[in-house]
């Protein structure tokens, strides 16, 4: 470390204290890196790699680029899963003897850069472990909400609840599960961050709560150091609260994210949103439906009053599209990343919600706006300081108005008149030498300077007190007391403009800063119009209905239509169809053949329900709708965050989540289960598990199926009704109808789908002949699947929870307090699942 080079020590110190991230070093108009920070930045960001003596005859790799140019880069590196340490000169080099003292004044992490041009989420969580339950504590530093939910301390749960939070960084002490880091680290690109400090003064009543918190605020004010006064505070979410969907059935329906095509997601088709607020509002609105009617209902009188009022609706679509995103604004702000146009964009925004508020300002639907501030004294004290052209970057007094400073009002009054000055000055000069091709000019490097021609110099006289200073092909150049006098006074009135104009951009900061939670309020009314905007955009579509919202377990829906399929195929048009569920028909074996629509039948019917407790129109003839609590799938082989496990293996991991969780008001849709094993183990699972269903749990379900054994059922519960995918067939040609309809699918055309595959002819035949003996020996052989039965002895749901969170427990290596507090979390399993039968 002694044999460093003075600036090379300093780097290295830094980097000491900074071993996770990148350090982009400041070296005059660069960010530079050296050693394995640069080999890394030039591999991922395509730079040429160099070398710079580092000391006693040692070359450290180096790279660098443009400060100027540095955001893209940095975008780069984080979207790669690196941390980027920018460190800045915090002293001025004019007023140090020796190497200028260097900082780190930001980590940028990939949970907490949102610079990023896009309307993407990026949560940063911390996480808390007890032996039964996990504690998630997310925050989104953009929009400044701050969230906490308590999970089983299940890997695979946490896991699912991280990709459905949209998490792209957690922070774990050193002591953490080593296992589940793993799991996260191999399963996801979430990038894990070790942090052992706690802010001590965040306190709150749940203990793991209040350790996951004090963490993830301890390290927000160690990466971001700067104010952090737009976070909101803590909100604990209430399951109950919405429609419960994991991210794999958030995966299965394709409500975010499309496997072939991001454009076909549910998310994509609706989003006719005009403001980025707006647009990640409404993805966090698709992720949590609505749970309670009177919400529901509250919501189709809003979509209701803007669809039948187009003057008021074109209006506000106007002022949308004249406001700014000042959730990221206030973010930049209060981070202090932003420029003076950040408040002109700030102004103006909170100018047109005004106008918004006036146009809505008696209408009882729209209380969500006119109950928010408007901040009109914000609004004014921006707009009596800002000129509205003010510039990203400060230039020379292009930034404030008149009148804010005397002092600088008088000093840009000197820097603007020196072009005056200067012409004045010229010919005066030239009266007074008699040299009429006299130029007064300047150069940045050379200053100011009077240039003569090399016919005229024979005229320069000695009593104009004339300095030659540089003598060019044509000319001779000289300064005089004058124009050096000029030049400094000129050089200190910019220095002074500068220093005036950065004070008052400081103290204006420090003015919105206060008032960033009130504003962030205002950015949310904003985005939360956006929403019902783009919701009644939507819902106005050709053939959409209101859906009836009951408390019934009901599930009535009259040719019913996906909404992306309907809009996106272009080879045959969208085909129609009905679902009617109610108490005594809540079990539906769906039947027929691969690609005949049974997936999508299901897909819409849960996309429907979805939009329909968002409060939107959905496409079909008619809807009722009882309130859905939670929604279960289990839709194809899918590669999804349990990759690893079998096929077989997900679906029964899916499949006792399903089991395990369901309520009475609980939707579930299974496509194919069992098909991993063997026939009869995957026929007598298959039967198993609709019977504990439709016996235990009493929810709607459609449960999609090959075994064609398992329609036998409907003769044997009175609840359950067959149903199946119509197949028009002549001459063995199989045409698929993609249409639903009461009944048995009576087989399965799984050779007829080959030969659309058109595999060879030779297959086929021989297919065909195996089929014939298969069908003979069958009728041979009883394959009946066996009687009713009447009593389904179940293990209560809670008992299963329990027994698998004793099973990991050590008695022996348990402190007093955490087996109190073990035993509290295991009554309250208990209490939780006892009052909901209760």
């Amino acid at each position: 470390m002694n044999k460093l080079t003075p600036m090379m020590k300093q780097f290295m110190e830094i980097k000491e204290n900074t071993k996770d991230a990148l350090v982009f070093f400041r070296l005059g108009d660069f960010y530079e890196l050296f050693f394995e920070d640069a080999e890394i930045a030039s591999r991922v960001l395509d730079l040429v790699l160099t070398a710079r003596s580092a000391g006693n005859d040692v070359k450290a790799p180096m790279c660098g680029v443009p400060h100027h140019a540095a955001k893209g880069y940095i975008q780069k590196l984080v979207a790669n899963g690196y941390k980027v340490a920018i460190v800045e000169q915090v002293e001025d080099p004019k007023d140090v003897k020796g190497i200028v003292k260097r900082e780190v004044i930001e980590i940028v992490t990939p949970g907490t850069y949102f610079e990023m041009d896009d309307n993407e989420t990026r949560e940063i969580a911390s996480l808390s472990l007890d032996l039964i339950y996990a504690t998630i504590v997310s925050c989104d530093v953009m929009s400044g909400e701050i969230k906490a939910l308590r999970i089983m301390n299940e890997p695979a749960e946490i896991i699912k609840n991280l990709q459905q939070f949209q998490v792209r960084e957690i922070i774990v002490p050193d002591n953490f599960d080593e296992f589940l880091v793993e799991e996260i680290q191999d399963k996801t690109k979430i990038y894990v961050s070790r942090f052992n400090e706690k802010d001590n003064s965040i306190k709150h009543d749940d203990q793991s709560i209040e350790d996951a918190y004090a963490r993830l605020i301890a390290y927000l004010n160690a990466t971001q150091k700067s104010s952090l006064q737009h976070l909101s505070e803590i909100k604990v979410l209430n399951d109950e609260a919405y429609l419960r969907m994991d991210y794999t059935s958030m995966m299965n329906l394709e409500l975010i994210d499309h496997q072939k095509n991001k454009e076909l997601s549910v998310y994509n088709f609706m989003d006719k949103t005009n403001t980025s607020m707006g647009s990640r509002l409404l993805k966090e609105k698709l992720m949590r439906p609505l749970y309670n009617i009177s919400e529901i209902k509250e919501r189709h009188t809003q979509i209701d009053l803007l669809m039948h009022d187009f003057i008021l609706s074109d209006d506000l679509k106007t002022d949308l599209k004249e406001t700014y995103d000042i959730h990221r604004i206030v973010a930049r702000i209060t981070t202090d990343k932003h420029n003076p146009q950040d408040f002109v964009r700030l102004k103006n925004t909170l100018r047109v919600f005004s106008s918004i508020k006036m146009k809505v300002n008696n209408l009882e639907e729209f209380k969500f706006l006119t109950q928010v501030d408007e901040l009109v004294h914000v609004y004014d004290t921006l707009e009596n300081a800002f000129l509205d052209n003010a510039p990203v970057t400060f230039k020379d007094g292009r930034t404030f108005k008149e009148g804010i400073s005397p002092e600088l009002d008088e000093l840009i009054t000197i820097s603007n008149e020196g072009k005056t000055w200067l012409l004045n000055y010229e010919q005066q000069e030239r009266e007074k030498t008699g040299i009429k091709n006299l130029k007064v000019g300047y150069t940045r490097a050379f200053g100011y300077y009077i240039d003569i021609s090399k016919g005229q110099v024979e005229n320069v006289k000695d009593e104009y007190n004339y300095i030659r200073k540089q003598t060019l092909t044509n000319s001779e150049r000289y300064i005089n007391e004058e124009l050096q006098e000029y030049e400094v006074k000129i050089s200190e009135a910019k220095e002074r403009i500068q220093k005036l104009e950065l004070d008052l951009f400081k103290e204006y900061t420090q003015f919105v800063v206060a008032h960033a939670q009130e504003i962030h309020e205002v950015g949310n009314a904003i985005a939360y119009l956006d929403v019902l905007m783009s919701l009644t955009e939507f819902s106005g579509q050709p053939g959409y209905v209101k859906p009836e919202i009951v408390n019934e377990p009901v599930l009535n829906i009259k040719e019913g239509r996906h909404p992306v399929l309907e809009s996106s195929l272009k080879d045959h048009q969208y085909i129609a169809s009905s679902v009617e569920m109610d108490p005594k028909r809540r079990t539906l074996i769906l039947t027929g053949p691969n690609m005949g629509g049974k997936s999508t039948y299901m897909r819409m019917l849960a996309v429907n329900t979805i939009l329909a407790q968002m409060g939107c129109y959905i496409p079909c003839d008619a809807a009722k709708i009882g309130i859905v609590d939670q929604i279960f799938t289990r839709m194809g082989a899918s590669d999804d965050i349990l990759m690893g496990q079998s096929t077989f293996m997900v679906e029964m991991l899916e499949s006792q989540t399903a089991l395990s969780r369901a309520s009475q008001q609980s939707l579930i849709l299974f496509d194919e289960i069992g098909r991993g094993t063997s026939t009869y183990d995957g026929m007598a699972l298959a039967q198993s598990i609709i019977e504990y269903i439709n016996e235990t749990i009493a929810c709607r379900t459609i449960f999609s199926t090959h075994y064609h054994e398992l329609v036998s059922l409907e003769d044997m519960y009175d609840e359950i009704f067959n149903v199946n995918v119509l197949v028009h067939e002549e001459d063995k040609k199989v045409t698929f109808l993609y249409r639903v309809e009461e009944g048995r699918a009576t087989k399965s055309y799984g050779i007829n789908v080959a030969k659309l595959a058109h595999l060879p002819n030779a297959v086929i035949q021989r297919a065909e002949e195996n089929l014939k003996m298969l069908e003979l020996n069958r009728e041979n052989k009883s394959t009946s699947i066996g009687s009713k039965i009447l009593t389904v002895e179940v293990e209560p749901k809670e008992f299963q929870s329990l027994k698998q969170h004793l099973n990991k427990i050590d008695p022996n290596n348990m402190t007093p307090f955490e087996a109190l507090q073990t035993l509290a979390n295991l009554k309250e399993i208990l209490g939780d699942n006892h009052d909901k039968q209760d």
